[in-house]
């Protein structure tokens, strides 16, 4: 059975969560460095983001549980677009079957919606320093 488009692009979701949960900092400056950047996953779940700030290793296979399938490899080419849009095309090959999707996100509302502890921590940080503005404009008369 093969994954939908909609599952595909969940895993490319997974995968840069997981790269973040994996090393934030380095996740942040390679997805906000100049230029494009790629994350590749071979066949033993070995996944590699790299771009001109730098290059993380970490483990692709939680992400790729979804799909079902066994997955040979993932190749994805991301790029900047405006603000926090970031447009990406991905390639599964899976079984004898090339799949292909494409999209854009936005990074922040990504970091901050998912469920992992380093994104509840994200999300109470912009919570919290939402409250801080809040208090920094009352403070200060409106």
């Amino acid at each position: 059975m093969n994954p939908t488009r909609a599952e595909l692009k969940i895993s490319v979701a997974k995968l840069i969560e997981t790269a973040y949960s994996t090393d934030k900092g380095l996740t942040a400056k390679i997805v906000r460095s100049k230029g494009p950047f790629k994350l590749a996953v071979d066949q033993d779940g070995k996944a590699t983001l790299s771009g001109s700030a730098g290059v993380l290793t970490f483990s692709g296979d939680p992400a790729l549980k979804a799909i079902g399938a066994k997955v040979k490899w993932v190749s994805i080419s991301f790029a900047n677009g405006e603000g926090n849009l970031i447009k990406y095309n991905a390639t599964f090959s899976i079984g004898l079957i090339s799949l292909t999707v494409g999209g854009s996100f936005d990074l922040e509302e990504l970091i901050t919606s998912c469920s992992g502890l380093l994104c509840r921590a994200a999300k109470a940080m912009q919570q919290r320093n939402h409250a801080y503005d809040e208090q920094l404009r009352n403070i200060m008369g409106n």
